[in-house]
C-alpha cells in the first residue's frame, strides 16, 4: 500500500490556503446558478468541467504526478466547501476523491497511478458502480476475459465519468474491477428524478456483455493478504466520512443563506415588541443553537478525518485496535453529521418564516438534498454500534457484506 512516497502527505498552510480560495470561487459559481440546474435536472457534464478547469479533480494526486498533493483532510475541507454550495457538487467530487483512496487501497501501483495519471493529463473523473445489494450481474466467461450484463443501480456520478470501478460477484467472491467508462456494451440511463441530490447522474446503467480483462482487476490486496481485510475495509471508512463532509458543507450552505435571508428580508413579529427582527432573542437563540451544534459536527469530522489518514498511511501495520477505533470515531461523526444537516435545513425556516417559502428563494434544497442521501445508509445501525461498545467494550470490527444470491 505504499505505491509513492508522497501520496497524501498534505501541502502547507499557505498553498491549501490557495486551494480553498480556488474551490470558494468555483462554489460561488455553483451557488448563483443552483435553482436553474437543480430544476433543470440534467447530467452534470459542465459543472464537472468546472472542476476540472480548476483544477481540483487532481487536487488530490500526488505532485510528484503532477498533482496537487493534498492530504485527505484537506481533500475533505475542499469537499465541504463545494458542498456549501452545491450539495450535488459536493457529493460528486468527495466520491472522486473518494474513488482515488479505492484505487490506491485496492489497485497495484502500475493501476493506480495510471488512474491518477489519466487523471491529471485527461481531466478524468472517476466514479464506482458498487452497490452491494443489486442482484448479480450475469457472467459468460471468454478465456480469461468476463463478459457481464445486468443493471446497477445508484451509479453515482458514472453518466458524467471516464472512469469507473465496477464490484462483481465471482462465486462468492467480490472483486473489483477498474475500466474506462468508453467501454462497449455500457449503456447510461438518464432516470435519476428524485427528491434530492439531482444533480448527482445517480441513475442506472445496462452492462451488455461489457469485457473485462485480467489487466483490469485491481490486484492490490493479494500482495498482502495478511492485511488485506482491514485495509480493505478502510475503504467503507472513506465513504463514511465523506458522506460526513458534504452532509456538514450542506449545513453551512444552509445556515448561511437563512442568515443572509433573515438579514435582508425578515420581518418582526408583532407580539415581539422589537422594531427589527434581529433584536427577537427567539431569532438568536436559535440561530446560536444550530450554529454551535453545527460547529460540533466539523470539529469531530476533522478529528475523524486526522484519525483515518493516520490508519491510512500505517499500511500493512494497520491493527485491528487503530481500525475499531477510527470506525468508532467515524460512527458518532456520522449520528452528529446527519442530525445538524438534517435539523438545519429543517429548523431554517423556524428563522426565515413563511415568506421564504416561495420557490424563488431556493431553501428547501438543502432539507431536500441531505434527506435525500441520509436514506443512503441508515444512521441507526452506526448508532447501534456506538451503543454496544458503550455498554459492553466492544469495538466494531470490519462489516461484510453477504453475497447476493444467485440468479
Amino acid at each position: 500500500m505504499s505505491h509513492a512516497n508522497d501520496i497524501y502527505q498534505g501541502v502547507s498552510e499557505q498553498e491549501f490556503a490557495h486551494w480553498k480560495q480556488v474551490a470558494q470561487q468555483v462554489a460561488d459559481r455553483l451557488a448563483s446558478t443552483l435553482q436553474t440546474r437543480d430544476r433543470a435536472n440534467q447530467h452534470p457534464f459542465e459543472e464537472i468541467d468546472w472542476l476540472r478547469q480548476s483544477g481540483l479533480l487532481k487536487l488530490a494526486v500526488p505532485k510528484s504526478l503532477g498533482g496537487g498533493g493534498v492530504d485527505l483532510v484537506q481533500a475533505l475541507e475542499i469537499s465541504r466547501i463545494i458542498s456549501a454550495a452545491d450539495g450535488s457538487l459536493g457529493q460528486l467530487i468527495a466520491y472522486h476523491y473518494s474513488n482515488g483512496v479505492w484505487s490506491y487501497i485496492l489497485g497495484n501501483r502500475m493501476q493506480w497511478e495510471f488512474i491518477a495519471r489519466g487523471i491529471v493529463e485527461h481531466g478524468w473523473f472517476q466514479s464506482s458502480i458498487s452497490n452491494p445489494r443489486d442482484p448479480r450481474l450475469k457472467l459468460e466467461w471468454d478465456g480469461d476475459d468476463v463478459l457481464v450484463s445486468g443493471r446497477r443501480t445508484f451509479a453515482t456520478g458514472a453518466a458524467v465519468s471516464q472512469v469507473m470501478t465496477i464490484a462483481v460477484w465471482i462465486d462468492d467472491q467480490l472483486v473489483q474491477y477498474q475500466v474506462t467508462a468508453d467501454q462497449p456494451g455500457i449503456r447510461f440511463n438518464d432516470d435519476w428524478d428524485n427528491l434530492g441530490q439531482r444533480l448527482t447522474a445517480s441513475g442506472t446503467l445496462d452492462f451488455d456483455r461489457v469485457r473485462l480483462r485480467p489487466q483490469d482487476r485491481l490486484t492490490g490486496l493479494e500482495q498482502n493478504p495478511a492485511s488485506a481485510v482491514l485495509r480493505n475495509a478502510l475503504r467503507n471508512q472513506f465513504s463514511q466520512l465523506i458522506f460526513v463532509h458534504f452532509y456538514l458543507g450542506i449545513a453551512e450552505g444552509a445556515l448561511k443563506q437563512a442568515a443572509h435571508y433573515f438579514r435582508t428580508s425578515v420581518r418582526p413579529w408583532p407580539e415581539s415588541g422589537v422594531e427589527q427582527a434581529l433584536d427577537d432573542p427567539y431569532h438568536r437563540l436559535k440561530a446560536g443553537e444550530l450554529a454551535s451544534e453545527l460547529a460540533a459536527g466539523i470539529a469531530l469530522a476533522e478529528k475523524t478525518a486526522r484519525t483515518y489518514q493516520a490508519a491510512f498511511h500505517a499500511g500493512n501495520a494497520l491493527t485491528e485496535a487503530q481500525w475499531g477505533e477510527l470506525a468508532l470515531l467515524t460512527d458518532q461523526a456520522k449520528v452528529i453529521a446527519n442530525n445538524v444537516a438534517l435539523k438545519i435545513s429543517h429548523e431554517l425556516f423556524e428563522l426565515t418564516g413563511g415568506r421564504s417559502t416561495d420557490n424563488r428563494y431556493g431553501l428547501d434544497v438543502y432539507w431536500r438534498n441531505v434527506r435525500t442521501h441520509t436514506l443512503h445508509d441508515p444512521v441507526s445501525y452506526r448508532i447501534r454500534e456506538v451503543g454496544d461498545y458503550v455498554l459492553t467494550g466492544k469495538l466494531p470490527t470490519p462489516r461484510v457484506y453477504a453475497p447476493p444470491k444467485k440468479a
